[in-house]
């Protein structure tokens, strides 16, 4: 009987495990490097390395429709790069990187490491939401436009001369800037994102408690929160989140290139 009692709650923790192991994502490059950068412009499903957290998941690249821009798996350029990272080369319209099928969660924590070069011109874009075909923001090959309302969160930052890069977040199907935080170009970051795009109230603790309304997120950037509660890029409360980008777009009629690089991307439910 005893015997009994401990092996059901082996077997009961060991569910429990598997659910908990389930509902997380790992995201990651692997460790071989390659170049992804066809001229004219093209997509792919197949360069990015498949994920061993999740089967269905697909990571797609693709580059600017007149060959600019390119993706690289390389093992420097930012110090939080294991094995390797990719590499982002702007393009003149989007050299997008995206994830989908990324599980269904509509409370979930999003955390990525990014790093922008000294490029004085350009634009770099996040955005996670929800990709449910092939046309839309996420498994397409456009970027975020006025009416794209399968955005949950969306953060963006514009380069200029300064050190300093200019903040931005969706607030609905717009964009605001954001002054309570300042970004910096060859600085390594560590961002996370926590998303409530259920229909009722959640918490989470993080070096104190805090609360999400809905269609709320909170963003933490290398340990400290951004004082600020994001409104929800326009998707509609109650849909779960299911994919995630980031891209970059170089300035027509300037030669000069501005580059990212992304890794150790992470998506958990809940908080």
């Amino acid at each position: 009987m005893v015997k009994r009692f401990f092996y059901t709650l082996f077997i009961l923790a060991t569910a429990v495990s598997a659910q908990a192991q389930s509902n997380k994502i790992v995201y990651d490059f692997g460790d071989k490097e390659a170049s992804f950068s066809p001229n004219p412009g093209a997509s792919s499903t197949t360069f990015l390395p498949k994920s061993n957290s999740a089967k269905s998941l697909r990571a797609r690249v693709r580059t600017s429709s007149d060959g600019t821009g390119e993706f690289n798996l390389v093992k420097k350029g930012a110090d939080f790069i294991k094995g390797v990272g990719l590499e982002i080369i702007a393009g003149s319209s989007t050299s997008k990187f995206s994830l989908y099928n990324t599980g269904s969660f509509s409370v979930a924590k999003t955390s990525f490491n990014v790093q922008f070069d000294d490029s004085a011109a350009g634009q770099w874009v996040f955005a996670n939401g929800v990709s449910q075909n092939s046309d839309d923001l996420f498994q397409g090959n456009s970027g975020i436009r006025e009416t794209s309302n399968e955005v949950f969160a969306g953060l963006r930052w514009n380069l200029s001369p300064a050190n300093e890069m200019n903040f931005y977040t969706r607030n609905g199907l717009k964009w605001a800037n954001v002054k309570s935080f300042q970004f910096l170009k060859n600085t390594a970051y560590l961002i996370e994102i926590y998303s409530n795009n259920s229909a009722e109230e959640r918490k989470y603790s993080k070096d104190g408690d805090y609360s999400l309304k809905p269609g709320i997120y909170h963003v933490w950037v290398n340990g400290k929160k951004i004082s600020v509660d994001f409104v929800s890029g326009g998707l509609e409360v109650g849909k779960a989140l299911n994919a995630l980008l980031v891209y970059g777009v170089k300035v027509k009629g300037i030669e000069e290139t501005a580059k990212a690089w992304v890794d150790n991307i992470e998506i958990s439910e809940g908080l």
